[in-house]
């Protein structure tokens, strides 16, 4: 049983390598494919083209990983590692507090089995199935993709809440977009709601650092996908977009600048970049708007409640430590705390007893389970990150940037929520497998 960095120097091998060169994974790189263009869209087709299906449509991808874990177990290839074994471990006994000390239902029991572990195997199999020019291609596809996105999220900023393009879940026409500031509402994009672009954005900022770091798209491709995802931070007006950007950001320059590898045609065209991008987007009246909300809401929402310190870091702290008064030994039982589980449990849609991910561990499992699986998050976080900066110090610093978009939404991101979910497992396979090979020709 190897941890995650062990798993990672392993793969590396002759062996592994030949496997990965063979046509024998294809199947599996093209299901991973259609995992990633599912969480781009699930949203979407529960707000305009299935809203009747739009409850089962939150479990879309779940068959599908089924498949993905039923084909690499045939290939020989499905991680057999500490975290998949402990998983199951906690898995089993979340299940028995449940049945027997909470809540009592099998269904919302399973349905918390399956935010807190389903996935993460699928972490380990996109590791080791997506090769290098794997990543190459879903870069140049994401950074297509970032153009006629943010045009959508514009659409979505001009339109009012009634309109189709901001059509709510199972086609509302109270919409899908949350308040924010001078009339208008963040703009949700493919997903149900902002959350899901918020996650979108970092993930589209990271592949366009690869391309650039490793030259693999013109110049003119560049500028206009930069100015997209620059005039998409305003537009979204969403604080957490703007920072989650910002980071991957920072630790892109950041890890090339211990890297070494800041040439002077790097620094020129880093330097190039950073004054046309926003020379830019300065001229498109969307982001003047855009700006204007942003500004406004940063103000209102930031500034008169004391500043950034009081309105986010305290708020992120509260989020982690804030719940952990009146916690039971026992709990409510795994899923309690999740949107399916309440509507299961009281035919309403709820939060339960804890908005918060670490709130939910902590009610819906006590303090023993619920402190277990946090420990298990904590050390996934841990080892991901410890595997992306080995991978820097290799030279590899691809890796790095990748698991700026993950590393919180694998510590503390709201799995009960698929689309936050999906995001932190893509990041993570991102990151493990960038760890995996070095990309460049």
């Amino acid at each position: 049983m190897t941890t995650a960095a062990e798993e990672v120097l392993t793969d590396a091998s002759p062996e592994y390598q030949a496997v990965m060169e063979s046509d024998s994974l294809a199947g599996l790189r093209r299901l991973i494919w259609l995992y990633l263009i599912l969480w781009l869209i699930e949203g979407g087709l529960r707000r305009w083209f299935l809203p009747g299906l739009a409850t089962p449509l939150l479990l879309v991808r779940d068959p599908l990983v089924i498949l993905i874990y039923m084909l690499a177990w045939s290939r020989q290839i499905f991680p057999a590692n500490g975290f998949v074994f402990t998983g199951a471990v906690l898995g089993f006994s979340l299940l028995a507090n449940a049945l027997m000390l909470g809540h009592g239902n099998l269904l919302v029991a399973l349905y918390g089995l399956r935010c807190d572990f389903l996935h993460v195997p699928l972490i380990f199999v996109i590791a080791r199935v997506l090769r290098p020019n794997d990543l190459i291609a879903l870069s140049k596809v994401a950074v297509w993709l970032a153009i006629p996105y943010t045009a959508l999220l514009i659409a979505q900023f001009y339109q009012p809440q009634s309109a189709w393009v901001n059509r709510g879940v199972g086609g509302s026409l109270d919409g899908a977009g949350f308040s924010g500031s001078e009339g208008r509402f963040r703009p949700p994009g493919t997903f149900s709601f902002i959350t899901g672009t918020a996650e979108l954005y970092p993930l589209l900022a990271a592949c366009w650092f690869v391309l650039w770091l490793e030259r693999k798209a013109p110049a003119w491709l560049m500028l206009i996908s930069g100015m997209a995802i620059l005039v998409a931070i305003p537009i979204s007006i969403s604080r957490g977009l703007c920072l989650a950007v910002v980071i991957v950001a920072l630790v892109g320059l950041g890890a090339l600048l211990l890297q070494g590898r800041l040439s002077f045609q790097v620094i020129l065209q880093a330097a190039s970049a950073a004054v046309l991008i926003p020379l830019l987007a300065l001229q498109l009246p969307a982001f003047k708007d855009g700006m204007t909300a942003f500004g406004s809401r940063w103000h209102d929402s930031t500034t008169d409640m004391g500043g950034f310190k009081e309105a986010i870091v305290y708020r992120v702290i509260d989020s982690l430590f804030g719940a952990f008064q009146d916690v039971g030994y026992s709990g409510f039982g795994t899923g309690f705390s999740t949107n399916v589980g309440q509507m299961l449990l009281t035919s309403q849609v709820g939060f339960g007893a804890s908005e918060a991910e670490w709130g939910r561990l902590f009610f819906d499992n006590g303090y023993i389970l619920g402190g277990l699986l946090i420990a298990y998050r904590v050390a996934l976080t841990g080892s991901i990150v410890l595997v992306a900066l080995r991978a820097w110090r290799r030279g590899l610093p691809l890796s790095l940037v990748f698991a700026s978009t993950c590393f919180i939404g694998l510590l503390e991101g709201q799995w009960g929520q698929t689309t936050t979910l999906g995001a932190a497992v893509i990041g993570a396979g991102l990151t493990l497998a960038a760890a995996n090979h070095e990309t460049s020709d």
